[in-house]
């Protein structure tokens, strides 16, 4: 294993809400996303140029395009898919205390990827089917514990108004009359197989539908409505908790992402001590080249020290969790008031190291 001179400590991501009560968000945002199919067909898989050298006996060995992780330099955001994933999550309002995001479009193009990752494998499953895996762009799920509550932002290419329009024609009975207007939106009151949801437009293409615990119509829609308030600025976005949109900023792009607002969450720390002053953790996933995954994380704390004494202890629960999960690579050092991991594994158990970085309530 590598890089043990700067010690290995992860952040929270894939909120696996794996908790029946959000099962109720699968049928309907299922019908949302079939709407989608209509209209974003599978994005080709990208076509991967032959090599024309003569071909070697002895398969050389893949290279991480890294740094020692000591000294590494590790990418921003960038900023145009920052911003679209920023404003994905801006329909996540205060109280949620974590959210996972999902490009879609990636896992289309990438068969390798998507041969490994699904909704179900990440845990997502709860508010989208794996049949639905290809009918949208992108989507976030964002849960809060105490409400038992769920919204999940999702961007598609047709109007959210038209997709459910076309619902007749999958024989699917979504929305039961039109659309009542709510500053400036409109939201329609949606009864699935006696599944209770709201689903909102925020604007020509970016959808959201709420759902929780045995809601009622009147309450699903007030969930609409305060994903609409956060959206519009009208209310407090889950990102606005502090440090969470500044730690976003400084992880690398990738087809999958995580916002913690709580660092107990996370499976990986549970249960271990000395992480007082944590002010939320940010995670991002993406691929390499020789069918590996890496994981960037960057925890926050309220002061330098406070990340000094959580050093030693995050180490030592990424450095068990590498024995037992086999990490091609594992580093993690102090920046200020971050903490910085990145992990690097095996395609294979992608989903498995995702879990670690979850959460599970």
């Amino acid at each position: 294993m590598k890089n043990r001179q700067q010690q290995p400590r992860v952040s929270s991501l894939d909120f696996m809400v794996k908790n029946r009560f959000v099962a109720a968000v699968a049928t309907a945002l299922l019908a949302v996303l079939f709407l989608a199919a209509c209209s974003t067909g599978p994005v080709p898989a990208t076509e991967t140029p032959q090599p024309t050298a003569e071909p070697t006996t002895t398969p050389l060995p893949t290279a991480v395009p890294y740094e020692e992780f000591a000294s590494a330099v590790i990418p921003p955001a960038d900023p145009e898919r920052l911003a679209q994933l920023t404003k994905l999550l801006s329909l996540v309002p205060e109280g949620y205390s974590s959210a996972v995001y999902l490009d879609m479009a990636v896992l289309r193009s990438n068969d390798a990827l998507a041969a490994v990752i699904d909704p179900e494998a990440l845990g997502m499953d709860v508010a989208l089917p794996s049949i639905a895996t290809g009918l949208v762009n992108t989507i976030a799920v964002a849960v809060n514990f105490e409400t038992r509550s769920i919204v999940t932002p999702f961007h598609a290419d047709f109007a959210i108004g038209d997709l459910l329009q076309l619902a007749g024609g999958f024989g699917l009975d979504l929305a039961s009359g039109d659309p009542t207007p709510y500053e400036g939106h409109d939201v329609w009151d949606i009864d699935a197989l006696g599944t209770v949801l709201s689903i909102a437009s925020a604007d020509e293409t970016i959808g959201v539908a709420a759902s929780g615990s045995d809601v009622t119509t009147q309450e699903a829609r007030a969930l609409a409505e305060s994903a609409l308030d956060a959206f519009d600025g009208r209310s407090t976005r889950m990102l606005e908790a502090p440090g969470l949109a500044e730690l976003l900023e400084e992880v690398p792009s990738g087809f999958a992402a995580g916002v913690l607002s709580l660092c107990e969450l996370a499976p990986l720390f549970r249960g271990v001590e000395g992480f007082s002053g944590c002010i939320g953790a940010v995670v991002s996933a993406d691929i390499l080249p020789g069918d590996l995954a890496v994981f960037h994380a960057l925890i926050g704390f309220t002061s330098p020290e406070l990340t000094e004494a959580a050093l030693e202890r995050a180490t030592e629960a990424l450095e068990d969790q590498g024995l037992s999960h086999g990490f091609e690579d594992l580093g993690i050092r102090q920046e200020g008031r971050n903490l910085r991991v990145r992990v690097i594994v095996e395609l294979p158990k992608f989903a498995d190291v995702f879990g670690l970085f979850s959460t599970s309530r």
